[in-house]
C-alpha cells in the first residue's frame, strides 16, 4: 500500500499496513473526537510501528487532565494506589520488573538518587523505597491529582508536569525508571537526550513498553490497541539497535507476559 505521509520517527516513506483499530470508549476523555478509527503503519527503514491519525496536542493535554479521574476509572486515587500496593508478589508487575532489574545489576549497587519518569500514583517509588531505604527519590507526572498522590503516599520529591531539558536540572540521577511512558511521547530522540544528560556515568536507565509482539497474541480490538495516546509500537531490535544505540550499552533485555496477558518489553541500559 502507498502512503503520502511519512515516518514520523525517520521521516521515511518506506511503510507497510499493520491492521486497523477503533477507539472505543474515549467520548469522555476526547469529547469532540471526529476519527474514530485509525491504522498502525510499520517502518520498514527504522523497524517502528507508528499509529495514524493522531490527536492533536489540545486533546491529548485535556485526555491526560482527565485520564486518572475518579469518574473515568471508578476508583480514587488513593483507591488506586492501596489497591495496587497491596497485591501479593505473584499479582504484582511492580514486583515482577524490580525482581529483574535486581537480578541485573551488581549487588554492590546502592543509588542514591532515583528519578521515575511517568510517575503515575507513585506506586514504582514507593517499592522503589522500600529496596533503596537511602535512596532520594524523585518523580516526574503530567496529571495532576496523580502527582498530588505520589507526593502525599511516598517520600519522593515530585514534579507535576512533562519530562523535558529542565526537569530536574540540578540533579544526577543513578538509576532512571521509564514505564510505559515511550508510546506516548512524540520526540523520542529528544527523550534520548535528556535523559543521557541526567544519568551519571556507569548509570542505569529501565525502558518498559508495550511489545510489539501483542499484535500477534491479543485480539484485534484490544484496548491497548486502541487507547488514543499511543503513538508508537516498539520492539526489541528498534530500541536497542535504533534510539538507545551509541548513547547506552545494553545490559539486559525481555518480553514477559503480565498478570493481565499484555507482553511488556523490559530493557536495563547503562550509560557508557
Amino acid at each position: 500500500m502507498h502512503y503520502k505521509f511519512y515516518c514520523p520517527h525517520c521521516k521515511n516513506y518506506n511503510l507497510k499496513f499493520r491492521q486497523e483499530q477503533e477507539f472505543a470508549g474515549y467520548d469522555f476523555l476526547v469529547p469532540d473526537l471526529k476519527e474514530n478509527k485509525r491504522e498502525w503503519i510499520d517502518c520498514i527503514d527504522c523497524n517502528l510501528s507508528f499509529s495514524t491519525p493522531r490527536l492533536s496536542k489540545r486533546q491529548l493535554e485535556y485526555m491526560y487532565s482527565n485520564y486518572r479521574s475518579e469518574l473515568f476509572r471508578g476508583e480514587s486515587p488513593d483507591e488506586y494506589f492501596d489497591r495496587i500496593t497491596n497485591y501479593p508478589p505473584e499479582e504484582s508487575e511492580n514486583f515482577q520488573k524490580l525482581a529483574w532489574i535486581r537480578d541485573k545489576i551488581t549487588s554492590k549497587f546502592n543509588p542514591n538518587k532515583i528519578l521515575d519518569i511517568g510517575s503515575g500514583g507513585g506506586v514504582l517509588l514507593h517499592t522503589l523505597g522500600n529496596i533503596f531505604l537511602d535512596a532520594d527519590l524523585f518523580g516526574v507526572e503530567p496529571t495532576s491529582n496523580f502527582a498530588e498522590l505520589s507526593s502525599r503516599r511516598t517520600r519522593a520529591e515530585i514534579v507535576n508536569g512533562y519530562f523535558d531539558d529542565k526537569t530536574f536540572i540540578d540533579h544526577q540521577f543513578n538509576l532512571i525508571t521509564c514505564c510505559q511512558v515511550l508510546e506516548h511521547l512524540e520526540n523520542l530522540n529528544d527523550f534520548v537526550e535528556n535523559v543521557s544528560n541526567r544519568l551519571i556515568k556507569n548509570g542505569y536507565l529501565y525502558i518498559e513498553v508495550p511489545d510489539i509482539s501483542d499484535f500477534q497474541t491479543l485480539e484485534i480490538n484490544h484496548s491497548r490497541f486502541s487507547e488514543p495516546s499511543h503513538l508508537w509500537y516498539f520492539s526489541s531490535d528498534f530500541l536497542c539497535n535504533n534510539l538507545f544505540k551509541n548513547v547506552f550499552s545494553i545490559i539486559d533485555f525481555t518480553v514477559i507476559k503480565t498478570v493481565r496477558n499484555r507482553n511488556n518489553l523490559m530493557i536495563l541500559f547503562q550509560k557508557d
